[in-house]
């Protein structure tokens, strides 16, 4: 639904996209959010998406060198967008973070605390390498083409090379290549609504435009300009877009492209930046009112779904369905077993824990329970814990 405030000036929050060619410090300015301060004077925390695998391992050294307590910095490595969007939703949502066992990615009912001992809660995000989540995000849905058109070979009875082909030849159609576009813009608009500060960075490519010949053919050629290579029109939605790259003598330059915080004037270039200067945006409002537009595309086409279906059977005027008040109390009672039973568990001593552990396992029940939704068998976990 629509949400509107009279005009105040409001808390700044830094939403930036750094893009450029390999080592050319997209993934060093951006871990520069560690060095910011919060309105309070306490370092930031800062939740590190790394679908790049290890792009900011090697500069974790230099910022510990530098003061930083590595707690409140905490990386997960993924190379999926749906995952990705999953722990956005927990920050927009101020959601506990649970630490992940090392052995098999599954979360534990630990939950991660940041240096001062709190429950971790990011201050800013940064996801580090958009143009893989780009890439693995075509990726998918030509393998879903694939059973499309394997679908169509059924259908029409194709079989041998005549088969193969069809199967194999599958590319992406339009409606696929608008579907990408959209998952691009609901990520920059989900990071918006996170309420939190964002950083997103991705490699670099040429931009390219289409003209029509004199025989009426067209073909595609490059302008000149250099664009992120990654979802298209991240940039439109960003307020700081940054190009990276580096001059003739080596050295690291920013090419600010557009910056609405005013922080630098759109289209200077700077050597050797520090991201620091943005501190100043945060520093300027941390005594006003904070206030978060939650932009979510996915739901707004929900609502338009709802909107139109009500146009077609007579019903404009009212309210755009909501979760009913079932639907919303729904789980409850199961969240208060769940939270019942890590309380018993933390009351254990580590012994107890590893003697109850073993119990549970024998018994053929979960020993987290985090991600467990059958009341049936956490009523039998509680059971043996009573």
């Amino acid at each position: 639904m629509a949400k509107a405030r009279k005009a105040s000036v409001t808390q700044s929050k830094l939403g930036m996209i750094l893009y450029g060619e390999q080592f050319t410090g997209k993934s060093t300015m951006a871990m520069q959010l560690a060095y910011f301060k919060r309105p309070d004077g306490k370092p930031f925390r800062v939740l590190y998406l790394d679908p790049e695998t290890g792009s900011i391992d090697d500069y974790l050294g230099e910022l510990e060198a530098n003061g930083v307590d590595l707690e409140n910095i905490y990386i997960v490595y993924t190379q999926s967008l749906g995952e990705v969007r999953e722990y956005i939703a927990r920050v927009k949502n101020n959601e506990d973070l649970y630490v992940l066992d090392e052995e098999t990615g599954d979360e534990t009912d630990e939950v991660l605390l940041d240096a001062d001992g709190e429950p971790f809660r990011a201050d800013a995000i940064v996801v580090d390498g958009t143009s893989i989540l780009n890439l693995t995000t075509k990726q998918g849905l030509i393998e879903f083409s694939k059973k499309r058109n394997k679908v169509k070979a059924d259908k029409d009875g194709l079989v041998g090379d005549a088969r193969l082909v069809k199967i194999e030849g599958a590319g992406m159609e339009l409606k696929d290549y608008q579907t990408i576009n959209f998952k691009g813009q609901d990520l920059i608009l989900d990071l918006m609504a996170s309420g939190v500060h964002y950083i997103v960075t991705a490699r670099e490519t040429d931009e390219k435009e289409t003209i029509k010949q004199a025989d009426g053919s067209t073909m595609s050629v490059t302008t000149g300009r250099k664009i992120p290579d990654g979802f298209k029109g991240m940039t439109y939605n960003v307020k700081t877009e940054v190009r990276m790259f580096r001059n003739e003598d080596g050295v690291v330059c920013a090419h600010v492209k557009k910056d609405r915080t005013h922080t630098h004037e759109d289209n200077i270039i700077i050597e050797d930046p520090t991201l620091v200067d943005w501190q100043a945006v945060i520093d300027k409002t941390a005594d006003k009112k904070a206030f978060v537009v939650k932009n979510d595309l996915t739901k707004a086409v929900d609502v338009e779904q709802d909107i139109y279906s009500k146009e077609i059977l007579g019903k404009v005027g009212e309210p755009a369905n909501e979760e009913s008040a079932e639907e919303n109390g729904s789980g409850v009672d199961i969240e208060v077993m769940k939270k019942e039973i890590i309380a018993k568990k933390n009351a254990l001593s580590p012994v107890d824990k590893k003697e109850m552990g073993d119990k549970l396992k024998a018994a053929g029940l979960p020993t987290a329970f985090k991600n467990v939704t059958d009341a049936v068998v956490l009523q039998k976990v509680l059971d043996m814990f009573q």
